[in-house]
């Protein structure tokens, strides 16, 4: 087994676990010997997923949270630190889409967008940093995508928030650059197989699909898991690669 897949007793924390990449990546750090704590707003998605842990040989703790409510991530972080004896790893992996003309979508869905992808992956640091500074290290997982790069018309919200996350990421490294043990990771896939794009809100008048080659899931959780043991500010998964 390589270095990267042992990974027998690291302690992982994932939101947004319930479906899509999330999912994909708490079965792969399950195979790779993680202990996990799993976390989402779909608790009948959570069970499924602790049942693929279960079928791959491994187990997972789950419990219901919302990451846009800041003392309920509190608690949720804290839990998991006292189930696993502390937190090697997070992986933030929540989030919402929706599509259409700026001035065709509610100001509810587009803050409902950054609320989710923006401010949820904010609240899970503010819960875990501390954490983290303890201990003197760990590694937080930053699920982005191409569209932190490139601006999406008609996702005007969604651009603006993995714009966002770029921004608080660089932000977030400066402040623990004397830190070398505590690592602030951006993952960056391309279009991923999700069931993201079913879900998305859709006020364009057309039905979405993916473009062909989209990504599995899997695909990019191997990424992730791989920045368990070697870290890297960005990770670009898929093609064309980000400059």
């Amino acid at each position: 087994m390589s270095a990267d897949r042992n990974l027998a007793g690291h302690r992982v924390v994932i939101t947004g676990a319930s479906s899509g990449i999330g999912a994909a990546t708490a079965v792969a750090f399950t195979k790779a010997g993680a202990r996990l704590v799993l976390g989402s707003r779909s608790k009948d998605g959570l069970d499924d997923v602790a049942q693929r842990c279960v079928e791959a040989g491994g187990s997972a703790i789950v419990r219901w949270v919302d990451c846009t409510d800041a003392s309920a991530v509190a608690a949720f972080a804290a839990e998991a630190r006292d189930l696993l004896g502390g937190i090697d790893l997070w992986f933030s992996c929540e989030g919402v889409g929706v599509l259409g003309r700026y001035e065709d979508v509610p100001i509810a869905d587009h803050a409902r967008v950054v609320d989710v992808n923006l401010v949820a992956h904010m609240n899970d640091v503010h819960a875990v940093l501390p954490i983290f500074l303890a201990q003197d290290h760990g590694t937080w997982v930053n699920m982005i995508s191409a569209g932190g790069f490139v601006a999406t018309p008609y996702a005007a919200a969604y651009s603006a928030s993995k714009f966002g996350l770029r921004g608080f990421s660089s932000a977030l490294r400066g402040e623990v650059s004397k830190r070398p043990h505590i690592h602030i990771c951006d993952v960056c896939p391309t279009f991923v197989d999700t069931p993201g794009v079913d879900h998305a809100g859709n006020y364009t008048g057309a039905r979405l699909s993916l473009p062909p080659g989209s990504l599995a899931p899997e695909t990019v959780a191997k990424a992730v898991v791989r920045l368990a043991t070697h870290p890297r500010n960005l990770t670009a998964v898929g093609a064309p690669a980000i400059a």
